[in-house]
């Protein structure tokens, strides 16, 4: 057992290796920073005195920092329940889909993948641009919610949010479907044969048999997209900015325009590592209850 434990840890110490390598001194020089006074001035006098916790004092009673957590914690809780609903339901598809069918579905989840996440929120960004982009064409045409040709769209809080949810959504479903897929292979199709015969419906072979294999993959997806929807950057910064008026900024966002439109980088540093401290207890929490469920061994 113990020649098995240093075998897996030899294994991955190159990874172990390379990752500090590149992260480390960032993440050193991120959190002396965060402990700075660092302005507009100090990027021509180079002076960048230590002022201990003042820099996350300022942001804990910022009542904009708790409005901005909040609103982040409500996106990341809608868009993980989307993607995982809608990449579950994909994977069953997936599954179940005819060979053409598999691979026509496979080949677009692929593509949509592939594509770079700048390119993806400058496509959706001229697909609502109010004066000629074609939602508001074909919505127009549809006659359903009246004439919508010059609706600007991120002009409302709900609606941006909305396009920018949906947008991250349909980015990430190719990983959550194809991990999800990926995993259903590997269920032995005599479990479901066997609950066919004792006449279970769909949704109860999915409940007791489906959901209960994949546990520990639906366990690490889940956490893998929280990091990744706190962390989303481009689809809020190329679609609004954070606006209207700060409605859709987010913690990636607040600590962006904090270091670089305000010139207050050591805010923006504390808030980034307020963010790091957050995401780090979810993922530290999360993956101990799933450990003590028995669902990651």
């Amino acid at each position: 057992m113990r020649a098995d434990r240093r075998l897996a840890y030899a294994l991955i110490a190159p990874a172990v290796l390379i990752l500090l390598a590149i992260l480390a001194y960032p993440m050193a020089r991120l959190i002396l920073l965060s402990f700075q006074r660092f302005d507009s001035r100090s990027l021509f006098t180079g002076e960048a005195p230590l002022v201990g916790f003042d820099n996350y004092t300022r942001v804990l009673t910022d009542p904009q920092f708790w409005e901005v957590l909040a609103r982040t914690a409500g996106v990341t809780i809608v868009t993980v329940l989307a993607v995982m609903v809608a990449g579950f339901g994909l994977a069953q598809l997936l599954r179940k889909a005819a060979g053409w069918a598999r691979v026509t579905l496979l080949v677009g989840l692929v593509l949509i993948w592939a594509m770079p996440m700048v390119s993806s929120a400058i496509i959706w960004q001229w697909m609502f641009q109010p004066q000629y982009g074609v939602m508001n064409w074909i919505l127009t045409r549809l006659v359903i919610f009246g004439d919508l040709s010059a609706h600007n769209w991120f002009g409302n809080t709900f609606e941006a949010l909305t396009i920018i949810i949906v947008m991250v959504v349909w980015k990430g479903l190719p990983f959550v479907a194809l991990t999800l897929y990926a995993g259903m292979t590997q269920i032995p199709e005599e479990l479901y044969e066997a609950a066919a015969l004792d006449g279970a419906r769909a949704g109860a072979i999915t409940r007791n048999i489906t959901v209960p294999m994949l546990a520990p993959i639906i366990g690490v997806l889940t956490t893998l997209q929280v990091i990744w929807s706190v962390n989303s950057f481009t689809p809020f910064w190329v679609l609004t900015q954070g606006g209207p008026a700060g409605g859709t900024t987010t913690l990636s966002i607040y600590a962006y325009v904090k270091a670089l439109s305000a010139n207050d980088y050591g805010a923006g540093a504390a808030i980034s590592i307020l963010t790091v401290l957050i995401l780090s207890t979810f993922a530290i929490v999360y993956v101990r209850r799933l450990s003590a469920q028995g669902e990651i061994s």
